[in-house]
């Protein structure tokens, strides 16, 4: 081995297995003894080896701390310390501060290089997007990407649940709900009027232009954006160079598709020039659609046949900061526009949705006897991506808008948590509906209750219900916009 490719092997072994590291196994690996490991780690990287271990947990640790909930106690644990004392001792002893005032003050914790491909987290006192060694475009990977799965940041929507993975990453620190207002995803309900559509909760629907969703997510955080598509003449070199420049710079890129459906994910690495990938993906345990895939130590997936996946659709980066993130009023614009009434093409987008979500389920012609096990079983996924859509981006809508009116006093907080009432209310309605067809662990009883039409009709009352509030509260953002632009607007004019 050269030096910089035994450095990158070691360093990339202990960044893998910070939850289980074992010198013993980790000699065996390398086929060395533990003494010459021990020398060799030294040598090539300046620093002992259980040294080195010990200070990158403590890092992920106080990453944890920044950007997750857990108590103290269970994070000591996790560290693999016995009891929270302890941890607070030797926390104190490196941060220069107990894990609960580290909390508190909010200190960056940031990617950075720590050997010529290979990037993870550490703490600084200013931002590193600059920091920078030397690139390895042959083999690069990040560690110390949060893992993305459904219900992470307590959501269900992938492309914002990525984004905000990626912006920890990159040291910044805002909220799950101003991302989900930032991206649309808040606000957006689509349904394709000729058929019973499993696209419709795509959040590439949300506007006229699907891409421009995606490009929200990057201005949210006043990043430089690219996105290249899968089209006919799209080549599989052309994806990998661009994965590659971005990822040998230290920035994860977002995917559509890898591995499974063309839902968003995270590529944190790659090996052999680009020809293996590694990161994060909704579908990567799935034995539907992870037959070729392997699971790395840390949990990433590792996957060779991504361009295969016909799925995989677009990748997309967010580079290093070049503009101001979303203003309050810009975020307010954006809800305005994926809620409006409109149609395009087949599609009944924003609050028109809400009319033609009612039509179609009322329709007998789609409930006959006779239809297959299958095709209910389709229409019950397309109902359920409809009432999961609304349950957990009006609840996030209704976050923002909290967050919003607690920067304020008096008229304007008030106007901005009636905003929120309503919209709480639309995610309460749709869990109404979700109790109304049952439980996915009777899916059988699930379609027979979707297929009674006396269900479907109170479905309508609901769907009717949910559309009154998101209305109320497009009218309401609508006069909160002008009042934005014209301080001299009337906030009463809407009751």
């Amino acid at each position: 081995m050269s030096f910089s490719t035994i450095t990158y092997a070691l360093v990339n072994y202990v960044e893998c297995h910070l939850e289980n590291m074992n010198l013993k196994k980790m000699a065996e690996s390398f086929g060395f003894s533990e003494i010459y490991l021990r020398e060799l780690f030294y040598r090539n990287v300046n620093i002992p080896i259980m040294q080195y271990y010990k200070r990158r947990k403590m890092i992920a640790s106080a990453f944890e701390l920044l950007h997750s909930d857990k108590k103290v106690l269970t994070i000591a644990l996790e560290s693999g310390f016995s009891n929270p004392e302890s941890y607070t001792r030797a926390f104190k002893k490196f941060f220069g501060m107990t894990p609960s005032r580290f909390r508190l003050e909010r200190p960056l914790i940031v990617r950075r290089q720590l050997e010529a491909g290979v990037f993870s987290l550490e703490c600084l006192n200013k931002r590193s997007d600059d920091i920078m060694l030397k690139e390895n475009k042959h083999n690069t990977i990040l560690y110390g990407i949060r893992k993305i799965e459904f219900g992470a940041y307590g959501s269900e929507t992938a492309f914002p649940i990525c984004v905000k993975a990626v912006s920890e990453y990159l040291g910044e620190d805002v909220s799950y709900a101003y991302i989900m207002a930032a991206t649309g995803a808040a606000f957006r309900l689509v349904w394709n009027q000729d058929e019973w559509d499993l696209s419709n909760v795509d959040i590439y629907h949300a506007l006229r232009e699907s891409n421009d969703i995606y490009r929200y997510g990057a201005n949210a955080l006043g990043r430089e954006f690219s996105f290249l598509e899968r089209k006919e003449g799209t080549s599989r070199k052309e994806f990998i160079d661009l994965m590659k420049d971005t990822i040998a710079k230290g920035y994860p890129v977002i995917a559509l598709g890898i591995i499974g459906p063309p839902e968003p994910c995270i590529v944190a690495g790659f090996e052999s020039d680009g020809d293996v990938v590694m990161g994060w993906n909704f579908f990567q345990n799935d034995p539907q659609f992870a037959t070729a895939v392997e699971t790395m130590d840390n949990g990433y997936f590792r996957c060779g046949a991504w361009w295969e996946n016909t799925d995989t659709q677009a990748v997309m980066c967010m580079g290093e900061k070049k503009q101001t993130p979303y203003t309050d009023k810009e975020i307010v614009k954006i809800a305005l526009q994926v809620m409006e009434a409109r149609e395009e093409n087949t599609y009944a987008k924003g609050i028109r949705a809400y009319q033609a979500w009612k039509d179609m389920i009322l329709q007998e012609k789609w409930f006959e006897n006779g239809s297959t096990y299958d095709n209910m079983f389709s229409k019950l996924f397309v109902q359920n991506d409809a009432m999961t859509c609304l349950h957990d981006g009006r609840k996030w809508a209704a976050k923002y808008f909290e967050e919003l009116g607690n920067q304020y006093e008096d008229s304007i907080k008030t106007f901005c948590m009636d905003i929120a009432g309503s919209f709480d209310k639309v995610s309460a309605i749709a869990g109404d509906m979700k109790s109304l067809i049952g439980d996915w662990n009777d899916a059988e009883k699930m379609q027979k209750n979707f297929a009674d039409h006396s269900i479907r009709e109170k479905l309508g009352e609901l769907i009717d219900a949910a559309e009154k509030e998101d209305r109320l509260a497009y009218e309401k953002m609508k006069l909160f916009y002008n009042s934005m632009q014209d301080p001299n607007t009337n906030l009463d004019e809407v009751k």
